[in-house]
């Protein structure tokens, strides 16, 4: 009987041995799984943080971009008013031959040149789509600056 409950004893500790040794090595897989997740959640979560930032940034970018492309709007409309008022005129820079007789006395021939209606009109359109064209490319540049460092 002795025997019987040495091998029972001796056979119930290589169970819980067995048990032990089989739990500490799912224990320490499971330890090594957390720290790869960790550190894949840190790496997630740093370029996360990064990439807010450069979302913010860009945000900044974009907000400076359109206040800078409302004003000169906001001063082009200006312009489009006071052309149309009178109160401001555009004049051409040109160089006319002098004719060789003397013009009529009804004539002014030292007023500078001034454009016509429509012509002041399409000035201030295209100079409209400069300025957009113009906000529209340094925002791009400061895209590009931005993202691609």
């Amino acid at each position: 009987m002795r025997l019987n409950s040495r091998y029972f004893a001796l056979g119930a500790f290589a169970v819980i041995a067995g048990l032990l040794w089989f739990y500490y090595s799912e224990y320490q897989q499971k330890a090594k799984d957390y720290d790869e997740l960790e550190t894949k959640y840190q790496t997630q979560v740093i370029a996360i943080k990064d990439q807010q930032e450069r979302i913010k940034h860009l945000s900044e970018i974009d907000t400076t971009r359109l206040q800078e492309l409302t004003n000169a709007k906001s001063k082009i409309t200006q312009l489009s008013d006071d052309l149309r008022t009178h109160v401001k005129r555009v004049y051409v820079r040109a160089e006319c031959p002098v004719p060789e007789t003397a013009s009529p006395a009804g004539l002014d021939g030292s007023r500078p040149a001034r454009l016509e209606k429509d012509a002041e009109q399409d000035y201030v359109r295209l100079l409209g789509e400069l300025e957009t064209l113009e906000a529209q490319f340094l925002g791009l540049r400061d895209y590009v600056k931005t993202e691609c460092r």
